[in-house]
């Protein structure tokens, strides 16, 4: 469970401001907001990267910045995240780059082990035959599903896509946003979506959370989204060939 209890973080030309969102355990969530909207500094708030003026974020009842590091730490590897730019290392191949979590966590784990643990993830995101191959080898496709199976490789309890489909052409998109769909269909994770782009993502999401200029719309099931009298939430809905 990810809650934000009037959470506010200002800076000089942006911010977020009194946000509160409940989004449930094991549940999808799609986060929505025009560029510039607040949605990358609401992640990073949530990861506990950048610490709120005032207001709570809690992850399954722990406020998480009123705890030791150590704590903190510990919520921490219950995140599993898919980056923007996703955050792949050139110098390493895709077996080093899946496994760097889990061999960072636990530097004693056996080869064999991590092998194991590297083909599941490469199989349930359809790269089997790609493990010694460099990042400028593949795709931008392959790529985002290398970033996805190294975000899945510590078995998280949350899993977070930060913009997962901007940049690709809209045939590679589509193959993504099934994926994501599948593999919650699959583990049953909380997810949590954060995009400027819902189509794709509206038939099979159960929250929708809207927020504009750092400030919560919106937050709650996708069908009473479905019905919310708001200009921003209406153009959303529009652009998603619900109207």
């Amino acid at each position: 469970m990810v809650k934000l209890e009037n959470v506010t973080k200002r800076f000089n030309d942006a911010g977020l401001y009194g946000i509160d969102a409940h989004l449930p355990k094991n549940g999808f969530c799609t986060v929505i907001g025009r560029s510039g909207a607040g949605k990358s500094l609401l992640l990073r708030t949530i990861l506990g990267l950048i610490k709120p003026d005032s207001g709570r974020v809690l992850i399954d009842d722990t406020d998480i910045y009123n705890v030791k590091y150590k704590k903190l730490k510990s919520i921490r590897s219950k995140f599993g995240v898919l980056f923007q730019n996703n955050a792949l290392l050139d110098s390493m191949n895709v077996f080093e780059n899946v496994s760097l979590p889990v061999s960072y966590r636990n530097p004693d784990i056996s080869q064999n082990d991590l092998k194991d643990m590297v083909a599941d993830k490469l199989r349930v995101t359809y790269l089997s035959n790609v493990s010694e191959k460099y990042v400028n080898q593949l795709s931008g496709g392959m790529q985002k599903r290398v970033a996805i199976a190294r975000a899945l490789i510590t078995d998280p309890e949350i899993l977070f896509y930060d913009e997962p489909i901007t940049g690709l052409d809209p045939l590679t998109a589509e193959g993504i946003i099934d994926l994501i769909r599948n593999l919650h269909s699959e583990i049953k994770k909380t997810t949590i979506v954060i995009t400027h782009d819902m189509r794709g993502f509206i038939d099979f999401t159960d929250y929708v959370m809207l927020i504009d200029e750092g400030r919560t719309l919106f937050c709650g099931t996708k069908e009473d989204f479905m019905d919310f009298d708001n200009i921003i939430a209406r153009a959303y809905v529009k652009m998603a060939g619900k109207i």
